[in-house]
């Protein structure tokens, strides 16, 4: 049974009073068997020393039946007093009050027992325990009395004090399960509202702000997600007015994405040919053979594919009801910042009115023609309405120059919609990270101090929504830029079985919490050192192993196997299977699992959870590699995801990673202990007040001196005044941004002469682009936001020289 976090707060809080309960009453228990132990013991020590008192005068007078009067009427008169006996210094039986059956045995042992004058002796009898408490009279000379009184007097005197203690625990018990219900509801209740949020985000409801009012972590997470919703909202909203813009044009507007299907026509198409914009959007051109088809333009599109725009193509185009329409077709190229075809951009204007001009222009030269054969005198007349007719063909050429001006002009303005989608893709990446780095550098923090445990448990679940966040932020903005054209493929040397290794060790441990067999098998030919992507391939594998490792149930196993092909013009083509024994997809559904945000069943979505973007991304990113990828499964039976990638080779070994070390890579080892020279001087620059805060919470407990600027022109100013060891620069900030800062500050080192600072770019600005300008800048390396604690230390020990701690 799955317990909500609610019910786990009060259950736990419960079992922890109780458990406080049992524990201090089990206290009580042995302070209170202890004390009145003590009692009866010193009262039944005061009993045996009065009677050893008195029994001096018969024991001298050897009067027998006083010694007997006094002993029996003792024994009646104490009811806890279970024998009272005197043994004379020969060890002899005086006097007793066990009646007809002595307990020779016992008495044996009493006196066999080592004890100290007026000593206490405790004994395990079938009755129970016993403690024999004697004392010595006139010292020994006569003897010694011994009384005997049984444990269970003080057993019953502890529970009868413990029983009227359990009212007042019972009620603590309520009180506290009370107090847990109502922290668990304030608790919970901000949660519940943020899933709520999260949950109508999906599905596109971005216009219902999420509503909650403290001024916690949770609080400030809401208000960042609602940031984020009004830039989505505004975002859809300057789309939807480009579709309208569109659609309110005359003439016929068609995109057409490179590889040859239809992406979107505007109203003007539907509205003249009759017929719905769902039955054209996503055909194939090659699927239209009708050559009187308004979409019949293979030739032209692969023309102007390859050779550039097209002008003036007439065609002939039949509409829904049967209709023939004379269209007039211009087709350009949509091109990427990197001059890639990103689509075909078709424009296409009804000329019947002009074919109409044509045909009453052929009609007049025809009857031109035959006046003229018949009358010489109205030759001049006739000629003059010819002037007249070609005049109206130059204002119609005129016309359809002006209609490509106008195609041309829509082209500039997608190509700039282009350019702000993709400054947009760098801000929301820059805004998303600020704030994540904020949360899960504090959660990060916090879980390193003393907590609760219902208090770790929350920082435990608000780091973990914090990487989950971040990971799913990483995959939009990914595919954001893979649709837009803009990934980028880095092709370095790097280590094949190293890379395949780590991919293994990152997700051992999950392989193994689920009882997996993980296992890599690599072939004998495979390469040692390759040219290629390693992010990206590493990306695509993690991607695929811990796919499998989640749908694959415990004593499974995932395994990675590679083999290579011969190599040919310098390509090394390394094939990659990743398969497992899980619960495989149905051969129905096979094409759909590589679609955004789509897994094969909702089911298994609800099962298993995921945002459905991990193997559409994969599978763009094996394409922007040059190679495809295929799956194979068996529903029950498992799964087999089979890419190749064509690598280049390489002699050369993989460089060092130096510089630029962005998070997910950054292995730095810290620098051992040396020489305590003082503090070490920082400063630190950023234009958030939050991020500052968390900087100075993770290293106040190294021996620095820390300075603050909340930008560039700040930064300026204190590094002129002062000599740090040490900048940590934020990139986008007010008044200068961090490339500005760090240019001039370079600048000023060299003509001064003085010694170069280390400068860090600390920025969520985490792209290869970025990461390169920050170099270019005059900076000594890059820590992308949000980042881990140890991430941070380790890269101050590497430049830092000196114990930090």
């Amino acid at each position: 049974m799955i317990l909500s976090l609610r019910k786990k707060f009060i259950l736990g809080t419960t079992l922890l009073i109780l458990l406080i309960g049992i524990a201090l009453g089990l206290l009580v228990e042995h302070e209170l068997h202890s004390r009145f132990e003590d009692e009866v013991l010193k009262r039944g020590l005061s009993v045996a020393r009065y009677i050893a008192e008195a029994a001096e005068i018969p024991l001298i007078t050897e009067n027998k039946l006083s010694l007997e009067r006094l002993v029996n009427d003792y024994r009646k008169l104490d009811k806890d007093i279970e024998y009272i006996y005197i043994v004379a210094p020969d060890h002899s039986l005086a006097i007793h009050t066990f009646g007809s059956v002595v307990p020779q045995q016992l008495i044996d042992e009493t006196l066999k027992a080592a004890r100290s004058p007026g000593g206490t002796v405790s004994l395990q009898t079938k009755e129970g325990l016993i403690y024999d408490i004697s004392t010595s009279i006139q010292d020994g000379s006569l003897g010694a009395v011994h009384i005997g009184l049984y444990g269970d007097l003080i057993h019953k005197n502890v529970e009868g004090v413990l029983m009227r203690m359990l009212p007042l625990f019972l009620a603590i018990l309520i009180l506290g399960s009370v107090a847990a219900v109502v922290f668990a509801s304030a608790i919970t209740r901000p949660i519940v509202l943020l899933t709520d949020g999260v949950e109508r985000l999906s599905k596109g409801e971005l216009y219902e702000p999420i509503t909650i009012t403290s001024h916690d972590e949770i609080g400030h997470l809401a208000a960042a997600f609602n940031s984020m919703t009004d830039r989505l909202r505004s975002t859809t909203v300057s789309r939807e007015y480009m579709e309208k813009l569109i659609d309110s044009m005359n003439d016929v507007l068609i995109v057409i994405s490179p590889d040859g299907v239809i992406q979107s026509v505007n109203h003007a198409y539907c509205e003249l040919f009759g017929v719905l914009s769902d039955t054209v959007i996503g055909q194939s051109l090659t699927e239209f053979t009708d050559p009187y088809s308004p979409l019949c333009m293979s030739s032209a599109f692969s023309h102007a594919l390859e050779h550039g725009p097209i002008h003036s193509i007439e065609s002939n185009c039949r509409t829904a009801s049967g209709e023939i329409v004379p269209m007039l077709y211009s087709l350009a190229v949509m091109k990427n910042e990197d001059g890639q075809p990103q689509a075909i951009i078709c424009a296409a204007q009804n000329i019947s009115g002009l074919k109409k001009i044509q045909d009453a222009l052929k009609q007049k030269q025809a009857e031109l023609e035959e006046v003229n054969l018949n009358l010489e005198g109205i030759v001049a007349s006739r000629t003059a309405e010819l002037a007249i007719g070609n005049e109206g063909l130059r204002a119609e050429v005129a016309e359809r120059q002006k209609k490509t001006e106008e195609l041309r002009a829509a082209r500039d303005l997608a190509e700039s919609a282009n350019r702000a989608k993709s400054e947009f893709l760098a801000n929301m990446s820059h805004e998303m990270r600020t704030p994540l780095n904020s949360i899960i550098g504090g959660t990060e923090y916090l879980d390193s101090t003393e907590l609760y445990e219902d208090q770790q448990r929350c920082i435990t679940m608000i780091r973990h929504a914090g990487d989950s966040l971040l990971i799913l932020i990483n995959d939009l903005i990914d595919l954001s830029r893979i649709e837009a054209g803009q990934l980028e493929i880095i092709s370095r040397p790097f280590n094949l079985q190293n890379t395949l290794e780590q991919v293994i060790e990152l997700l051992g441990q999950d392989a193994e919490r689920k009882n997996l067999n993980l296992s890599l098998y690599s072939a004998v030919s495979m390469p040692h050192v390759v040219k290629g992507d390693k992010t990206r391939l590493q990306q695509v594998l993690v991607n695929l192993v811990a796919n499998a490792v989640k749908f694959t149930e415990g004593g499974g196993s995932v395994s990675i196997t590679t083999s290579t092909a011969p190599t040919e013009n310098d390509q090394v083509p390394v094939t990659f299977v990743v398969k497992d024994t899980g619960i495989g997809i149905d051969p129905n559904k096979l094409d759909m699992i590589f679609d955004s945000f789509s897994q094969a069943d909702t089911s298994i979505t609800r099962r298993f959870g995921g945002s459905g973007l991990g193997l559409a991304i994969s599978k763009k990113l094996v394409e922007a590699m040059g190679g495809a990828m295929q799956v194979e499964s068996v529903p029950g039976a498992g799964s087999s995801f089979r890419f190749t990638v064509p690598f280049s080779s390489s002699p050369a070994e993989p460089e060092p990673v130096n510089k630029l070390a962005t998070l997910d890579t950054m292995q730095i080892k810290a620098a051992g202990p040396g020489v305590n020279s003082g503090p070490k001087r920082l400063l630190l620059v950023d234009d958030s007040i939050e991020n500052r805060e968390l900087m100075k919470l993770l290293l106040r407990t190294l021996q620095l001196e820390l300075h603050e600027a909340g930008n560039g022109q700040e930064a300026l100013d204190l590094f002129t005044a002062n000599r740090y060891d040490l900048v940590l620069m934020d990139i986008q900030m007010p008044v200068m941004d961090g490339y500005t800062a760090t240019r001039i500050i370079r600048r000023n080192e060299e003509r001064s002469g003085n010694k170069r600072s280390t400068i860090i770019a600390l920025t969520a600005h985490a792209y290869e682009s970025d990461i390169q300008k920050c170099l270019e800048a005059g900076c000594d390396d890059h820590i992308a936001k949000p980042f881990k604690k140890q991430t941070l230390l380790d890269c101050l020990s590497h430049y830092l020289s000196g114990d930090l701690t």
